[in-house]
C-alpha cells in the first residue's frame, strides 16, 4: 500500500482534508508516518493554550511547502486526533511529497 493510499484523504472545495494524530511534548518536531488512516506527527510544544496545535500547523506547512495560512485544523482542537485542511496543494503533489515519509507512524 502506498503512503497516499494509507492516508484517509478527502478532497473538498477548500482543499484536501485528512486526519492527523498529534503527539505533543515530543523530543523533536517531525512527521513520524502514516498509520491507521492518519498522518502521525510529533511536536515539542505542550498541549496547553493551543501551542501543540500551532506547532502542528507550522510543521505541516513547512513539510508541504505551503504558507502557514494554507493549513487549518478544522476539528479535534482539544484532542490528539485532528482534521487538517490544506489549501493550495493538489493530491498529486501531496503524494509526491509523502514518498519520503515513513509509512508506519510511531506510537505516541
Amino acid at each position: 500500500m502506498s503512503r497516499i493510499d494509507a492516508l484517509s484523504i478527502r478532497e473538498r472545495p477548500g482543499g484536501l482534508v485528512f486526519p492527523v494524530r498529534v503527539h505533543p511534548k515530543a523530543s523533536r518536531d517531525e512527521i513520524s508516518g502514516v498509520k491507521d488512516g492518519a498522518l502521525w506527527v510529533r511536536v515539542k510544544a505542550p498541549p496547553m493554550g493551543g501551542q501543540a496545535n500551532e506547532a502542528c500547523v507550522q510543521l505541516l506547512a513547512a513539510h508541504l511547502g505551503v504558507p502557514r495560512g494554507s493549513v487549518a485544523l478544522t476539528g479535534g482542537h482539544r484532542s490528539r486526533n485532528k482534521l487538517a485542511q490544506i489549501s493550495g496543494i493538489s493530491l498529486s503533489k501531496l503524494a509526491a511529497l509523502m514518498a519520503d515519509w515513513p509509512l508506519e507512524g510511531g506510537s505516541p
